[in-house]
């Protein structure tokens, strides 16, 4: 492994922030459980930091710490393959080692499980041994590999509660500072410029909180959702009032199930890594259309051939290419067939992206207000609520282009958005 890779390690395992802390009971109960699979006495979760092994919890013996030199997992976890030896002392890889050697033990069947990321570094092992020769069925080794992945799992869950922790103190100092800053300002207008400065950051932080709440909220509304349906199936059959008003629960549920999606897809837009990379923007039309393919009814889509390749995160804006789509397929208007042509034209060293329609249009005064949060042309339509194209300005913002609406000629919206050039950025590299 390269110097770079194991700095990457490192960082990986200490983000965690498992070193040296109690293991609690649940990795204590991985541990005693695979040594239970193995039939062996003993076992240990290894963590493996720059100089030293460290034994995060054992069985069947009191752990400790030690040289990372004279470690058996340190020899081969990185490959992240299971190591599994019946009789370590006739390994010769294994053989000179001081746990097998009688200097620090005398162990003879030896497995070792590597604790491997989901971003492939590798912290450890869950380690199995015995100082008798031993020997597992397939069966075995695979139920092990397992309980390493759930070690993983466990140091993830404990990493995120910690996270969504912080999040949560933030916000609510922030939601602090928001209050008194509501106070300064009666006090003094001339600290209204600092007021709404807070204001504005209390809002990203908030959400920020909001991405994280709206999941935990999308669960019990589905429970809800299902019992209305089960009462629907008992009550609406026999009682038209009751079949009314359970309609338009429902109804409300899914209009509140939609907004909840909207604002998770702004929060992530704004919150999720951005990987930028060559991306084909062709492919990710043809993707976007495809997700939105019971939204078309009839439409009519002209996507110019050899859209270029840009250099873009490609989760982000098939995200964005969905949005401006959709949007151009809800608001058609009934007197003509809906059309909507895709296109893109080089500027410089980036690319204008187009996205027309012949619909409904956006009126002169509202085409810079449409991309902040929750602004409605018509609120009354009731055909959205107003995040899918602040979402839109948030992902371009990311990836440091701009974004704005005009006039379709004939009438109709075109929304245009720009992007690097993938060419020019890896010439540029």
């Amino acid at each position: 492994m390269t110097a770079a890779h194991e700095q990457r390690r490192l960082a990986a395992l200490h983000e965690y922030d498992v070193l040296d802390t109690p293991a609690g009971d649940e990795l204590e109960a991985v541990v005693r459980v695979a040594a239970t699979v193995a039939g062996v006495p003993f076992a240990t979760l290894n963590l493996i930091d720059e100089n030293r092994q460290c034994q995060l919890t054992t069985t069947g013996f009191e752990g400790g710490d030690t040289a990372r030199s004279d470690s058996m997992c340190a020899v081969g976890f990185q490959r992240g393959d299971v190591t599994y030896l019946p009789d370590a002392s006739l390994d010769a890889a294994y053989a000179f080692n001081p746990w097998v050697t009688g200097l620090l033990g005398s162990v003879r069947f030896y497995l070792s499980a590597p604790l491997v990321t989901p971003q492939g570094y590798a912290l450890g092992s869950l380690c199995l041994f015995h100082t008798e020769r031993h020997e597992l069925t397939a069966e075995q080794i695979d139920r092990l590999g397992d309980l390493a992945t759930v070690i993983v799992a466990l140091f993830e869950r404990r990493r995120q509660a910690r996270a969504n922790g912080e999040l949560a103190t933030e916000v609510r100092e922030q939601h602090e500072q928001l209050e008194r800053a509501h106070a300064d300002l009666g006090r003094a207008h001339a600290e209204r410029a600092t007021t709404i400065a807070e204001l504005r950051r209390s809002n990203h932080e908030l959400e920020q909180f909001a991405g994280v709440v709206s999941h935990d909220l999308a669960a019990p509304l589905t429970v809800v959702n299902g019992y209305l349906e089960l009462l629907e199936e008992q009550l609406g059959r026999d009682d038209e009032q009751a079949e009314r008003w359970i309609g338009s629960a429902i109804r409300a549920i899914g209009r509140m199930h939609r907004l909840i999606t909207s604002l998770l897809s702004y929060a992530r837009a704004g919150q999720a890594p951005l990987r930028a990379e060559p991306a084909r923007l062709g492919e990710l039309t043809e993707q976007a259309l495809n997700d939105l393919r019971g939204s078309i009814d009839g439409a009519t889509v002209d996507v110019a051939p050899g859209l270029p390749v840009v250099e873009a995160d490609p989760t982000l804006i098939r995200q964005l290419l969905q949005n401006l789509l959709g949007n151009s397929f809800k608001y058609r208007r009934g007197d003509r067939p809906c059309r909507v042509e895709v296109s893109a034209e080089r500027d410089g060293d980036q690319w204008r992206i187009a996205v027309a329609d012949n619909g409904t249009g956006i009126p002169r005064a509202q085409r810079d207000r449409v991309f902040e949060m929750f602004a409605q042309v018509d609120p009354a339509a009731g055909k959205g609520y107003g995040v899918g194209l602040s979402t839109c300005q948030r992902i371009v913002d990311r990836h440091g282009g701009r974004i704005y609406a005009t006039e379709t000629p004939g009438g109709g919206t075109t929304v245009v958005f720009t992007l690097p050039d993938a060419e020019r950025v890896a010439a540029a590299s």
